[in-house]
Parts: C-alpha cells; structure tokens; sequence
C-alpha cells in the first residue's frame, strides 16, 4: 500500500512539474492575450490591454496590445486625428507578423503625416465588421479612409438579412466564468488550440464555399440594401469606404502558376460596390502576380503548411502597397 502511494505521489510531483515546465516554455512560445467584450461596440471584443504577446505556433512575433488591446505601435488618445481606420479579421489584427511588418505600420510609413490606426481582430468576418462599422466611425472619426478586410465575399440570405436588420449575433469572448480562468494558462490554450486544429483539420479539404446559392433569388437586392446602408453611413461621416478582399492563393497543379478559382464571385461583388460607391480592392491579382514572378506566396510561415494560414509578412506589404495607390495617390 506504502508503494502505490509513493507511486502516486510521484506522478504527481511530476505532472506538476511537467506543468509547470510546459506552461513556462509557452510563455515564449504562445503567449497570447484573452479576449474581453467591449462596451463601445466598435469591435465585439478586444485583447487585454497593454499585454504583452508572443506566438510561434504560427510564424513568430512579439509584441504588445496597446491601451485599447488592438495590435497597433500607439496608444489611442482621445481625439487624435486618425486619417485611415482599418476594419478586419484575424488578418489585419496580424498578431504571428511584427508589428512593424503589419498592413497598419507599413501603410503608415507609406503615408507619412496620415495616421493609421488598426482595429482587426480575430473573429471579425465582413457581415461583424458592418455591424460594428458606425460605432467605429463614430468613436474614431476618421478623416479619410475606413478600410473592412474580408476574406470572404459571399454570405447566406439568411445573414444578409440580419446585417441589414443590425441582428448580427456578437461575438463571444468567452472570457467568464471557468472558461476564462483556464485561458489564463498558455498551456492550456495552445492544447485547446491543437484540438481545435484537428478538429477543423477536414475543413482545409471542403469545397470553396465563397459564391451565392442560385436559389437565393434575391441576393443581389441584398447585397445592395448592406452595401448601400454602409455608403451612407460612410457619407453622413464625411469618410470613403473601402472594401479588401484578400484570399489564398491556389496553385494550378499542372501549370505550377497562382490562380484565382471565384473570379464570377469576385467580378458580382466589385459591380456591387460600383453602384453602392465603395472603393474595391481586389488583391487576387496582385497576390497571383507575386508568386508567378518572384515565387512569393502572401499566407504561410515556415512552420505551417506551403500558402496556409494567416498573412504573412509579405501580404502584409502587398495590401499596404495596393492600399497606398488608392489613398496615396489622392492625396
């Protein structure tokens, strides 16, 4: 009986210590921030504030969320001159890049006096930013640009419907209770983090969903009702809107060359923003150009699959160059 409990006692101490070990090995290796809602509702949610941040789960990057708990190399101050407000998705809230690698900080270097202030964050499709995008306009004020990154053009009827309606579900933050408790430990996270990758694993395979049904009849009228409501409200504010559409770039696997498989897609929901008088930026072109040239490719890291996952570094620097004709160049 003495034995097993020395056992047991063992086994313990070392899974502790095992732990402990892992949990501060993730301190470097993905040390990331919990999300918290917010209560201006200019994003669903946001990080913790003034927290410092590390990832190498995903290409690697050490950073710090500022007092808002938005990725951006500056404090929001109350009443600053913002000239470009950025909109988006885990893409523009570019946490695996460095910082000053970001669409953000490039397109600020590239602007020079104009000031751009980045509020991407994880989660945040096209249909969460409209329903976030007129407490955004009217906390920040930009004076000139507000730019929504989508990954994704094409939406059901039944969520269109709600965007107009301003029912879009809010995200969660999940910060509360013992779900909240558990994030605070990275170990913890990157193992829920691995879970959730094997779980979606079959995702990767699934067929490109990113074009309207045909029976959805009035998806256009939709569409242009949304597109329409986001013009106006971007008028009453005195600011341009401008839509990104950035996607993986596929290789042809006879030709070797990038791309693009929804140009109809594509081609409808630039005619959409034509007649809604929104700016489109269509970075297909851009991205299959740069790896047909120079072999680059804009998502993926050397520790992730060839062209998978978030935008990398390079992108980052296309988007930022593609934004900087239009913005730029009215300047």
């Amino acid at each position: 009986m003495k034995k097993i409990f020395w056992w047991l006692l063992k086994a313990f101490v070392s899974g502790v210590l095992a732990f402990a070990i892992l949990t501060s090995f993730c301190i470097l290796y993905y040390n990331v921030p919990v999300h918290s809602s917010t209560v201006d509702g200019v994003t669903d949610y946001s990080w913790e504030k003034n927290k410092f941040y590390s990832r190498g789960t995903e290409g690697f990057a050490l950073g710090k969320t500022n007092n808002e708990g938005y990725i951006n190399s500056y404090d929001y101050q109350e009443g600053m001159d913002i000239d470009v407000l950025i909109m988006g998705s885990s893409h523009m809230e570019a946490y695996n890049v460095a910082m000053k690698k970001n669409t953000a900080s490039q397109l600020n270097l590239l602007l020079g006096d104009n000031l751009v202030y980045n509020i991407g964050i994880s989660g945040h499709n096209f249909l969460t930013c409209t329903s976030n995008f007129e407490a955004a306009l009217k906390k920040y004020a930009p004076k000139k640009y507000v730019v929504i990154e989508t990954s994704s053009l094409s939406f059901s009827d039944t969520d269109l419907k709600k965007a107009i309606e301003g029912t879009t579900e809010e995200l969660s933050s999940h910060s509360e209770g013992i779900v909240g408790l558990l994030q605070k430990n990275q170990l913890l996270r990157l193992l829920y983090l691995q879970f959730s990758n094997w779980k979606g694993a079959s995702a990767q395979n699934a067929p490109n969903t990113d074009s309207k049904t045909q029976s959805e009849n009035n998806y256009e009228e939709l569409y242009l009702s949304l597109l329409n409501n986001l013009s106006q409200t971007a008028k009453d504010n005195d600011v341009q809107l401008i839509v990104l559409y950035q996607s993986n770039v596929h290789i042809d696997a006879e030709t070797g060359a990038a791309v693009t498989t929804n140009r109809e897609s594509i081609q409808i929901f630039a005619t959409y923003c034509e007649r809604s008088g929104i700016e489109f930026v269509d970075m297909s072109e851009r991205f299959s150009k740069e790896y047909n040239q120079n072999h680059i490719l804009p998502h993926g890291f050397a520790n992730t699959s060839v062209g998978q996952a978030h935008l990398n570094e390079h992108g980052h620097r296309m988007i930022a160059d593609e934004l900087f004709k239009i913005i730029g160049g009215k300047e």
